[in-house]
This record gives C-alpha cells, structure tokens and sequence, in this order.
C-alpha cells in the first residue's frame, strides 16, 4: 500500500506513480535514480491497484484545504485528540495531529529559503521545535491537562553562531519541574552550548564551549533533570551536559566527557568481555556514530546510556553524584553479520566476512530490556543488492549481548551504488508496539518488528517542496513533521476517536473487512442479538459496534450491564476473548464436515499463519471496543481454572498468546520436524486426533488459549531424540534446536505484551496473586519445564558438546533461560507483598533456590561474565561473592558493596567469609565502616580489625571483654589478656590513661587468678583429668575446693592459705560459708585426739590449721576478717566426731585465746 500526499493543485495520478530504481542485466552499466524508494515488485502491484481504485487526491481543492489556512486551524483547534484524516488505504491511515501550528512556524515553512536546512523535534513531553539557521522555534503541540493555551506556548529563540548548518537534535526543551516554564539547551555543531533557563526570556542565557577540537556534534539526548543531557559526536565521544546554580545564584554548565572510572577495567566485566570479543579502546577515534539514547535505570535517578558505533555498542550507568560506569563494550556488528549470512545468503553461498555491513540506527525496545538495530548488509560477491533488516538484542543486564535474540530481514531492498552509499544508509526508524517506521527525507515504510519481514506499507511526503523534517512519539502514535502538511500521524486503521465512532470511510473499509473475516451475516447478528446467552449478546454488541451500529451495540450493553451492575461482566468478557482465541475458521469445508464450525467466525483464512493474524486482529479490535464503550473501566476480577485473577491480565495474556502461536507458526519451516512431533505428543495427551481431512496442526492451532502446551510438547519430542540411538552430537544439536524454538516463542510473547499493557494503562485493581502463563508452575506449568530445560542442557548437551563453539552456543541460551525463568518470578513477587507474607516468604525461598542453581553451571564453567551478568540483574550475592573469590578480584568485590551498599550486601560477604573459614579474606576490607559495624557481633574477629586500623583501645577493650569471657581453654585466655595489655601500652589517644590503669587493674586481678590455676598441684591436677595445656578456665569456688580437697594429699598452710586468699574472688554472699569450709577442712588434715592438753599451745603448733593462722598473721593479713568465731567452727557438722571431742574443743578454744591475746 502506497499514500502519497500530494500539493494542492497536483493531479493524482502522476504522484502515484512508482519510483524505483531497476536495475539492468549487465552490471557494467548504471544509470537510474538512486533514490530509496521502499519499493519492490509487490509493492508496486500493490500501488498500481491503489491507483486504480481512487479516483481523486488527497487534497484537491473542493475537499481539502492547505494546513497554513485558516479553515486548516479551525478544525484543528477541535481538539488535541480528534485527529483530521489526511489518507487511508490498507493497513495505516494518515492523519493531522495536534493542535494547529503558530504563525511563526506556518511563515517560516512557507517563506523559508531553499539554500537553508531546517529540522524539527516532536518529543514525548508534548513539546516541538524548528530549526531555520539560526532561528529556533518553539511550541507545544499538544494541549496541557487543563486543554488551555499559556503564556509560554510559543517563543523564538537565536542560536549560537555557527559555520555549519544548526540542527533540532542538538535541541533539547524540558521542563525541570512540574508548572515550570521549559528551559532550552542548544549545542552549535562546533560544540558551543547555550542554555536557556526559561524560555520566556529569549534574551537571558548562558554559554559555554565544550573544546572539541574540531569533533562534530551528531545528537543531544535528554537524561533527566538530574543528570542534564547526553551530547554525542559523530566519532562517538559522548559529553554530559549539566547545566545548574552556581554560588550567590550564578548559572553554571558544567560539561565533562563520559570516562571510565579508575581500576573498573580491571573488573570482570571488563576483562572477559576483552578476551570474548576482542580488546576494544574505549571511546576509539574515529568511530562513526550510530545512535545514542538514554533508557531508564534501576534506581530512580540513574539512567542507563546506550551507544552505538559502527561496530560496536557501549552501555553506561549515570548516577547524579557518582562516577560514571562503563558496564560493558563489545562488537554487535559481528552478531548481525551472522544473520545476515544465516538468513539472507546461507553460509554455502557467502562466508560472513565477505559481506559490507552497516549499523544504519538503534531503537530501545521492550521496556528498555532490549535494542532494534536497522542494518544493511550486500554482498559483492552474489549481487548488489542492498538487504535491509532488523536485529533485537538484550540489554537489560549488566552482559554485553552475545547473540541476536530476533533477526527480521526485510522484503524491501535497494540497488547498491558506491556513489550513492550515503544516500541509502540515511534511513532512521522509530518503533511503535509492534511496527517500526523506517523513514528517509520523503518516505516511511510501515512494517512488523517481529517475525519474518514483510514488505510493508509505504507513505509519499512526494509533494512538490514537502519532506520529513523530523519525528518523534506521541502517546504510542508515531509522528512525523512535513514540511506542507505539519504534523501528522501514523496509525493502524482500527484506531478510534474518543466518541466511540469509527472516524471515516478509510477505517471503515477496514472495520467492514473485520466484520467480513468474523463472517457474521444481518441475519446471524440478529439471531445472536436476541439470544439469551450472555457470551452471544456481547458478541453481538462487539459486531454492531464493528459495524458503526453504536446505539445498538449500546443497547445491547445496557440491557446485559445495566448501572453499575458488574456481576456477569468479567466472566463474559473472559468467555468472549477464549472463544475467540479459540475459533475455527467457519469458511473451511474441512471444519464443517467435522462439525466443528467455528462460533465466532473470527478467522476467515484457510491457511494457519492467516488465521492467527485474523484472531489476533480481532482480538485488538476487542480490546478496542472494550476501552471505547467505557468496559474496561468496569473490568474486576474473573476467574479462570477455579483460580480468581485480575481480568485486565488475562485478556493482555490472550494477546501474548496469540503472539506466541503466530512466531510459532512462523518458525514452522526451520524446525518442522521438531514442531510437527511436538504438535502430535500434545494432541495425542488430550486425547484429539484429526478427523476426515483435518491435520494435526489445524486441531493444534485451534486452541490459542492452551498454546503454552507447546513447550512440553517440544521437550517430549526432545527426549525422544536423546533416548534414541543417535550420533553424539545429535543431542546438543536437538537441545539447541529446542532451546532456540522456546526462546523466539517467548520473546515475541514478550514484545507483544509490551503494546498490550501500554493499551491496559493502570487502575486500583484489587490485590491477587499473579503467575504470569510463562511462568506457571505445576508439572505441566511453564516454569517448571524451563527448569526442566536447563537442567538437560547442563547434564546432557554441555557433557556431550564436542566443541567449544557448541559449549559457547549452549551457555548463552542457559543465559537467556535463566533469564526467562527469573524474570517471571518478579510479577508473582510484586503481587504476594500485598496478598499473604507467608506465601511470599515460600515463594521468595523458591526464588533464590532457583536462582542459585540456574546461575551456578555458568559459575562451574568459568562463564564468569554470564554468570555476574544474571547475579547482578538479580541480586544473586552468593554468586558474586564466589566469583570474585574465585577470580580473586577484590577490586570488583569493593565495587559491588558500593553498587548493593543499601541492600546488605557487605553484611552478606563478611557473613560468607566467616561460614567459608576465610577470614583473612574477611579483614583484608581494611578501614571500612561496614566491616567495623559487622565484627560488633563477632568480638572473636573485630580485636584485629582494631589493631588493623590502629585502633588500639578500642582493641584492648575487646580483648579484654573476649578474655572476661573465656571459658573454654585457660591458654586462651592468658594470651587475650596478654594482648590486651600490649594494645593498652601502645593506645595512643587522649584521655586513654584513666581507661588504661581501670583496665589494668581489672587484667591484673584476672592474670592473679590464671596463676592460682596454674599453681595447682599435679596430684589435684591428675585426679580431675585436667591438661595444663588444654585445662578450662576454673572459677574461683573451683579453686577454692581443689586446693582444700583430700585429693590434695600434700597439702600445707601455704595451700590453704591460696584457698582463703582466693575468697577475694568470690561473690560476698558466698564468702562466709566457703571461708568455713576452708577452716573446717584444715581442721581435719590433723588428728586431735592424742594431743597433749598440758601444753596446748605446743600441741596444735604443728597442725594446719594454726600454721596456716600464724602464715596469715605473719603475712599481715586482716584476722578479724580471715578468721570465723570459735563457736562456728565448733559447731560444724562437717567436723563429724570432733564435734562432740572435748579435747579439740580445748584445743581450739586455747588457741583462739592465744591469737585473741597477739591481735588485741
């Protein structure tokens, strides 16, 4: 399809006409436009019939009138939504957008001189600006919430001087805060910067030069705020651009060029990639620039920049306030190189070093995780035919990408001339959901960005004087600024205006051919219409309103949801979607002599490829009208298998189904035989065979809501292969096939998914657990075949790979497993938080259990970079952890305790180096804070970080606590009490000498009872079993009873007189009794009873007990304290017989009189 528009006074037909270059039989000849033209034999039949089916152009003067008008003002005033339709035909429609364009823009559009360049930026943010010369024109083209024109619409502001021609993509407009006015930043290709802080004051601004050295500027990307803007040159040096306040209120702009850190290329990242890919300079001279974008970071200021070189792709992490991070550096050109080889020209015909290939321009896609790369390739050797296409590679994680997740090579191609090669590599692209829009300066080819290639609908800016001036997107609607028409759009004719209505007679053809492939006849609607079942009746009202039937389609509303009453809404709309998802073409014979004619009559084709194209347009439109008639506002919650779920979800993941049965289908050919086993091990588990002419793969089709049986249909098929008798490189060829198929299958279920939520848009839906269909769980669930999956690609295909090149192969899809299966565990994650902690607590375990074990073969293989690419992306500590000890990378491991500081990670490898007996490791951290703050649980370990950090009293006072503490072996605790006085000797603080002799008093009473137990005899020693070498630390009362006990066959007053001296030690409540035991103790050593009693004194002089008396007295102790009154030691029951001996009662009596008399 072809739309053309044309001037005012042009006649239709010549602006119809084809433009291609063909080229002749002999290559020695040339001649001809080179001109792209986005054309090819289909696309000419295609335009030929468009031509010959309308009659009148585009804006002839009796319909249409010019956009500089007045009447073109006034119906674009109506409002920022209600889009005028410039062409329709086919798939797309051409359409005004926004509001009207200001006088000044209008002028200089219309009188502007031929000799000057202009160029426009639409951006996101509703904001568009013109560059004529030096002039600088801004508006905003779209209407603020409260749809009313402000002060600041529109302002003009003058560019730097400059030799060269200004540009709009070195023109960043923002608003720094919300109800702010836009500040401007304008870079001159020579690099002079100039910043605007206000646009309402054109004539204040600052300036400052960036000294390139004679680089030129290429592109300016805004990254925020925070961050400034992203100025890239056309030899790929990149600058950040921070304009800010300065001291006393002064402007500043701060301008420095993106580097690498110190030390990070000795990272792992790094330093693996460099042995992968090759080493590449950072920032190399002279690199041509593809594209540079700035995507959205993990944290809410950081901002992830992607750079695309001729060869090569960098990516970066920016944190206002920290240094800039190069993740990583690799060559992407030589993975497109390999598509190009594998799906254009074979490897028979070409080898991937004989092609000349060219990275045109980059695109983020799938929420950020991804880029789409335009690249053009030819090959000299075959033709010159210039084959365009485009390559998906993740990029979400901290990995460079180590294939090409998806390669779509275009129908569209161009005659390669050498002297025109500028002129065919000039093609840009924005993608849009599922199209990419790939645009020159007069023509945009509208194709699939997934699947194979299509030759696609192509849009003329043909007009006399007209082009593309610049582009941009706008609420999923790409835009296009022309220089006769302003602004315009590009949509897929099912969209709608706000009033429900379909909005002309282009989109209506469109819906009557959507009415014509549900293949509902006037009389079948008005049987489903009057039927009872509520299925039928929204059917019915989804088809009148299909067929712009809107006060009956809205009857029919009414009349099943009346009010507010939702109770059979959800359900309905569920039922709806599955019998669409799961129709049979009604228009097949085959289906009919079966009896199994389709319902809904949603797919018309016969052929299988068709009919998934026709349920998944019916199942837009069905969302569509969902969204228009104000149901989607109204959706709750369903339930599907006796499990309740949000019913928003289940009709997004009826489109990602349908996406993943269409890439299925389209992969049939390079797997046929695998996919055509896998197809009958399904059918044949639920019990459906084919019946009359009918095939496996029309009952296998059929069902879209169940197309997730695939995947253990395809490892069935799989263990057939591996439990043959096959060669041993069969098996790793078989499981490769299979992992290839799986992953192309969800990775277009995960783009169309992307286009699907962006249409849902966000609601207070109410708390449930959501498992995402790819990853179910269960035996037959989704993720528990993935696991499965990898678990044979480690222990089959890795052990029977016989080369390197199949091993590497093989890692990278245990990669992008391992990076399906934990991705979805983070929607059920989020969901749990808010439903039962129990449930996330189990699945959280779940998780890491998981994630350990799918990141750990990578880690066993030395994958390393893999490996620390999936643990980063998902907080696998233990991973990165043994990585780093295994690489004995300190330097990355600090690294990553900055990255994860907020998250625990260096509590998580202290912890680990303690449970891995590597502490030496563990103290290697030095000065850190966080090490010091750990070891306060772990006193055993934080006394040498002290004396590492020269923190000597604070070393002292715990080796004097772990010393107070000691129980276990006596050695250890007179080395800790050792050490601790060495540290209080060399503490050096102020104020440490009061601290220090309280330490000092308190080391010395402990080291006094260390002697005590040293000095034990051996025969008290022998009898208890204790080693002096390993003997535990006794207290005090122990001591005590050891030195006064009978196993102490030797002992004498001096061992007694321990006894009494250790009484220091013991609590005071305890002191009295223990003291008489002592003295009862050292009564019995001795026998009384022959004892002379006429001479007492010279009686009891050689018993224990009064020569242990008269060693105290000698030594000068207290023995009004030492000693207990007569009476006490008397009455001892302990004394036994002695107790009652009148002898030793006279004894003892006189010789207390006697000490009574010497201490008087």
């Amino acid at each position: 399809m072809v739309l053309n528009l044309l001037p005012q006074d042009a006649t239709h037909t010549s602006y119809l006409t084809p433009r291609m270059y063909t080229p002749v039989t002999d290559r020695g000849g040339g001649g001809g436009s080179t001109t792209p033209s986005f054309s090819s034999a289909s696309a000419r039949a295609a335009a030929a019939a468009a031509a010959r089916r309308r009659s009148t152009g585009v804006f002839v003067a009796s319909t249409r009138c010019s956009p500089y008008t007045p009447g073109r003002s006034t119906s674009m005033n109506r409002s920022l939504q209600t889009s005028q339709l410039l062409e329709g035909s086919g798939q797309y429609s051409l359409e005004s957008y926004g509001v009207s364009l200001p006088a000044l823009v209008m002028e200089a559009l219309t009188f502007a001189d031929r000799n000057v360049e202009m160029s426009a930026v639409l951006s996101q943010g509703g904001w568009a600006w013109l560059v004529c010369g030096r002039r600088l024109l801004v508006w905003r083209y779209t209407l603020d919430d409260t749809r009313r024109l402000v002060n600041h619409q529109f302002r003009e502001l003058t560019l730097p001087p400059s030799d060269l021609a200004h540009r709009a993509q070195l023109v960043v407009v923002y608003v720094a805060n919300e109800g702010q006015v836009p500040s401007c930043l304008a870079v001159s290709p020579e690099g002079y910067v100039r910043f605007w802080p206000s646009i309402a004051h054109e004539g204040s601004y600052f300036e400052v030069s960036t000294e390139l050295q004679g680089q030129e500027c290429d592109s300016l990307v805004f990254l925020g705020p925070a961050l400034g803007c992203l100025l890239a040159t056309t030899t790929s040096t990149t600058l950040l651009i921070q304009p800010g306040g300065g001291s006393g209120g002064n402007q500043t702009i701060n301008v420095r060029q993106l580097k690498v850190p110190a030390g990070l290329l000795g990272g792992i990242s790094r330093r693996v990639s460099s042995l992968v890919f090759g080493s590449m300079p950072t920032q190399a001279p002279e690199a041509r620039l593809v594209r540079a974008v700035g995507v959205l970071g993990a944290e809410k200021n950081e901002r992830a920049v992607l750079v695309l070189s001729a060869h090569s792709l960098q990516k970066w992490y920016l944190i206002p306030g920290e240094p800039d991070k190069l993740v990583y550096e690799c060559n992407v050109e030589k993975y497109i190189r390999e598509g190009f080889v594998d799906h254009v020209w074979g490897r028979e015909r070409a080898g991937a070093t004989q092609l000349r290939v060219w990275l045109v321009d980059m695109q983020p896609s799938a929420g950020d995780s991804t880029i789409m790369v335009l690249a053009a390739a030819v090959n000299p050797q075959v033709s010159q035919q210039l084959v365009y296409a485009l390559a998906t590679m993740e990029t979400g994680g901290n990995s460079p990408p180590l294939t090409v997740s998806n390669f779509s090579v275009l129908k569209h191609s161009e005659y390669y001339q050498e002297s025109a090669e500028n002129v065919l590599l000039a093609q840009r692209f924005i993608l849009c959901f599922n199209t990419a829009y790939i645009y020159n300066k007069n023509t945009v080819l509208c194709v699939s960005a997934v699947g194979e290639g299509d030759s696609g609908d192509r849009v003329e800016f043909s007009g006399a004087g007209d082009s593309i001036l610049g582009v941009g997107r706008s609420k999923g609607l790409p835009l296009f600024f022309s220089a006769n028409h302003g602004i315009v759009s590009i949509s897929a004719n099912q969209h709608l205006n706000q009033s429900g209505v379909l909005m002309n007679e282009s989109t209506a053809e469109d819906t009557s051919r959507l009415c014509e492939a549900l293949n509902i006849s006037s009389m079948g609607l008005d049987s489903i219409t009057s039927s009872h079942d509520c299925t039928a009746r929204l059917q019915a009202a989804f088809l009148h309103f299909n067929k712009s039937n809107i006060p009956q389609a809205q009857a029919i509303l009414d009349e099943l949801f009346p009010g507010s009453d939702n109770t059979n809404l959800d359900a309905t709309v569920i039922q709806l979607s599955t019998n669409l998802l799961d129709d049979s073409p009604a228009t097949d014979p085959r289906w009919a002599e079966s009896n199994q004619a389709g319902g809904t009559g949603a797919p018309m084709s016969l052929l299988i490829l068709n009919q998934l194209r026709d349920k998944t347009m019916a199942h837009q439109y069905f969302i569509t009208f969902l969204h228009q008639t104000g149901l989607w506002q109204r959706l709750s919650v369903g339930v599907v298998e006796e499990t309740r779920v949000l019913t928003r979800i289940v009709l997004t993941e009826h489109g990602e189904k349908l996406a993943f049965a269409t890439a299925l289908r389209t992969k049939h050919n390079d797997h046929q035989h695998l996919i055509d086993a896998a197809v009958k091990h399904v059918l044949l588990d639920r019990n459906e065979s084919p019946e009359g002419k009918l095939t496996h793969s029309d009952l296998f089709y059929r069902r879209v809501s169940k197309i997730e049986d695939i995947i253990w249909g395809l490892l069935r098929a799989q263990d057939d292969v591996l439990a043959a008798d096959v060669a041993p490189r069969d098996a790793p060829a078989t499981i490769h096939s299979v992992n290839s198929l799986i992953l192309a299958l969800l990775r277009g279920a995960k783009i169309a998914s992307g286009s699907i939520a962006s249409v849902a848009g966000t609601t207070s839906d109410p708390p449930l657990e959501h498992t995402p269909w790819t990853a179910s769980q269960g035996t037959r669930g989704a993720r528990t075949l993935l696991l499965e999956q990898h678990t044979t690609t480690v222990k089959i295909g890795l052990v029977r790979a016989e080369d390197g090149a199949t091993r590497a192969k093989l890692y990278a899809q245990m990669v992008d497993l391992s990076d399906v299966i934990l991705t979805g565990y983070q929607p059920q994650l989020r969901s749990l938080v808010a439903v039962s902690h129990d449930s996330h607590q189990a699945l959280t375990r779940a998780y890491e259990r998981d994630r350990y074990n799918l990141i750990q073969p990578l880690v066993q293989g030395e994958q390393y970079d893999q490996a620390v690419g999936l643990a980063e992306k998902y907080c696998d500590f233990r991973t990165l952890v043994e990585v780093c000890d295994r690489t004995d990378n300190q330097e990355r491991l600090a690294q990553y305790m900055t990255q994860f500081g907020s998250d625990g990670f260096s509590d998580f490898v202290f912890r680990w180096y303690l449970e891995t007996g590597k502490r030496g490791r563990l103290l290697s951290h030095g000065t850190q804070g966080d090490l010091s703050r750990f070891l306060q649980d772990y006193t055993s370990l934080a006394w040498l970080h002290h004396i590492q950090t020269r923190d000597f009293t604070a070393a002292s006072s715990t080796l004097r606590q772990l010393a107070l503490e000691e129980t276990a072996y006596l050695s250890r605790k007179k080395t800790l009490l050792s050490l601790s006085k060495l540290c209080n000797l060399a503490s050096t603080m102020p104020g440490s000498r009061e601290t220090s002799m309280l330490e000092d008093g308190t080391m010395s009473l402990e080291e006094e009872l260390i002697i005590y137990q040293e000095q034990l005899p051996e025969p008290v020693l022998t009898a208890h079993s204790l080693d002096p070498d390993s003997m535990r630390v006794l207290s005090p009362t122990e001591l005590v009873h050891l030195y006064t006990s009978e196993e102490n066959f030797y002992a004498n007053e001096f061992d007694f007189k321990k006894a009494l001296d250790l009484l220091s030690f013991v609590p005071l409540e305890e002191v009295y009794e223990l003291k008489r035991d002592i003295w009862v103790r050292a009564v019995l050593r001795n026998s009384w009873q022959h004892m002379d009693t006429d001479n007492p004194l010279d009686a009891i002089s050689d018993t224990v007990l009064f020569k242990t008396i008269e060693l105290a007295f000698t030594q000068g102790s207290d023995m009004q304290e030492l000693l207990i009154p007569a009476e006490d030691l008397l009455s001892s029951d302990k004394l036994g017989d002695l107790k009652e001996d009148s002898t030793f009662k006279f004894l003892v009596n006189a010789g207390y009189e006697k000490i009574h008399q010497l201490i008087g």
